[in-house]
């Protein structure tokens, strides 16, 4: 998280669990939960733009990671992986 010093914290210097969330960066937010989600999203494959389209699996900040035939492998996979898919719209 940014090293920001803020007017909230107690007489010890601890910000209350209850604000921490008020305290992040804009950047600091994009990364929570980055290596627990992932999201499934059908894409051109690059390899072969005549073959059909492929599933792209990629991570909470839009990083491609993986290329699957079907949706239900690239689901598959990510729960192998332990990341909890999730629904992008």
């Amino acid at each position: 998280m940014s090293n920001r010093i803020s007017d909230h914290e107690d007489a010890e210097g601890v910000i209350p669990a209850e604000q921490d969330l008020h305290m992040l960066s804009s950047g600091d937010f994009a990364m929570l939960g980055i290596q627990d989600f992932a999201y499934v999203r059908k894409m051109a494959n690059p390899e072969d733009a005549e073959a059909a389209k492929i599933y792209g699996v990629f991570t909470a900040d839009g990083t491609h990671i993986a290329s699957f035939e079907t949706y239900a492998v690239a689901y598959a996979a990510i729960r192998q992986h332990d990341m909890d898919p999730r629904s992008v719209h």
